[in-house]
Parts: C-alpha cells; structure tokens; sequence
C-alpha cells in the first residue's frame, strides 16, 4: 500500500500536476456519483419559515448513493440561507437559487420568498401599570391586503426591553400577560415571522389606594 502511494505522488512530480487542478477524494472501490437530482416540494417560503430540499445521488447504473458530501450555497443569503443539510431559511422577499454540488454533479432549484404576514398590532399601545399588577396583551396580525390572520396562524415570539422592570409569559390565542415588576419604564414586543410591534409600559410604585401618577421622568 505504502509503494502504490509513492508511485501515485511520484507520477503527479514526474506529470507536473498543476496546482489548483479538481483531485476526486472518492476512495478507491466506492462508486462515483454519476447523478444528482434535487427537487422540493414547493417553490416558495414565507420570510423566517423553513424548507427542506430533496436531493438524490445515483451511480452510473441508477443505484442510489448514500454517505457523500454535499456542499450546498444560495445565489443570495440576505434573501435566503440554505443549511448545511439543505434546509431553506426564508430571510426576506425576493428570490434565490439554491445550488447543491458533489464532486463533478451540480444542480439547482428556483426559490422564491414571500412575506406572508405584512403588519402585526399589538394591543393596548401604551400601559400605565400599578407595580405587582399584572395586564393582558394581544396581537393581531395581517396580510398584504390588510385582512386580519387567524388566531394561532403561526407562534408568536413575546419579549421586552427590560425584564426587571416587566415580565412577559406568553398566553393562548396571541396574547401575552405583562406583569409589572418594578417602577421604570420598558418596551414590550410581539413578533410573528419576523415582523414585530411594540408597546410601551410604565410601571408606577403607588400603592393599592392611592392614583397612578405613572411619570416618565421626561
């Protein structure tokens, strides 16, 4: 074995192999692809969905191949990225081409990416919260022509600016409840498949008695 290495490494001296040239690291034995095929099982994905790709290798006889490599590349990541395992990732309108290539085999599928949802609204737009209290948000989302989506179209990702001043624990039917923790002010946020909205909190320190006064220091 190690005689039939040095003759190999000798004989690319003695041929002047050029640097750069393609090597096929296909160990001996192992039957090289002579095909690949990709497809998918729709050509679009809504901005921060997923889609996966179906992708075939075959030898020359039309025996499928399993246990290669593929290297995967979209024409343009800021629209879509595409995994290392050839997962889809809508990032924003547009479209892209997704390339899928194992040594000499290439192929290539047309993707397009939508943003289904256009605008959210979340509900109420400004809080003025007693401390301890706790308040209920919803949102509702929209299409592109501005009708309303159904409650539970996609998850919805709560957060807020500032966790010691509220907390956010997300609730069924695209709501949240906001709890004031301590007197300040903070952002609270609803997002759905990357397009988002916001509400503002004040959390006041009076007590159970005595009226809101709910300063924002400005």
């Amino acid at each position: 074995m190690i005689r039939r290495f040095l003759l190999l490494a000798v004989t690319c001296v003695l041929s002047a192999c050029a640097a750069g040239d393609p090597v096929d690291p296909t160990p001996p034995g192992l039957a090289h692809v002579a095909k690949l095929e990709l497809s998918t099982p729709r050509d679009t994905v809504y901005v921060a969905d997923t889609l996966t790709l179906r992708i075939e290798l075959r030898d020359s006889a039309g025996n499928l191949l399993t246990g290669r490599s593929v290297n995967w590349k979209s024409s343009d990541s800021a629209v879509a990225r595409v995994s290392p395992i050839g997962i889809v990732t809508g990032v924003e309108g547009g479209k892209a081409v997704i390339t899928a290539a194992t040594g000499e085999q290439v192929a290539t599928v047309n993707v397009n990416v939508r943003r289904l949802v256009f605008s959210v609204n979340v509900v109420p737009d400004a809080i003025c919260l007693r401390k301890g209290f706790a308040t209920s948000l919803a949102l509702t989302a929209f299409d592109s022509l501005g009708n309303p989506l159904p409650v539970g179209f996609r998850p919805i990702a709560w957060g807020t600016s500032d966790g010691l001043v509220v907390s956010v624990a997300p609730q069924a039917n695209d709501s949240a409840t906001v709890l004031g923790a301590s007197p300040g002010t903070a952002s609270v946020f609803g997002s759905m498949l990357g397009v988002a909205d916001t509400t503002s909190f004040v959390v006041d320190p009076a007590p159970l008695g005595e009226p809101l006064v709910c300063d924002t220091g400005g």
